[in-house]
């Protein structure tokens, strides 16, 4: 296990390094997308990896659904995201 030490900028914006051998095993570099999941009191790293989906509103649902993320403080892929998971996890606890 690698112990990594949190830092704080002046602006009081926390920040870590990530070990380049880390980094290596892991297959990670500079520029791919991370998402950071609070778990049982800790974060969880992992790298994203998207996959197009196309998706087909009328202008009508397009709204709805992007008024639904807004008032939930998310994008609109955030929203579509959360609720294909939603939905792979309901068809795997079948």
């Amino acid at each position: 296990m690698t112990e990594i030490e949190l830092k704080e900028t002046d602006n009081g914006e926390l920040f870590f390094r990530i070990p380049e051998e880390t980094l290596n095993r892991l297959g990670w570099k500079e520029g791919d997308d991370l998402k950071f999941e609070e778990r049982k009191g800790a974060v969880l790293i992992r790298k994203v990896k998207y996959e197009n989906i196309e998706l087909e509103f009328d202008d009508k649902e397009l709204l709805k659904y992007m008024m639904v993320a807004h008032e939930k403080g998310i994008t609109f892929n955030e929203l579509c995201e959360e609720a294909i998971k939603a939905k792979l996890d309901e068809i795997d606890s079948k």
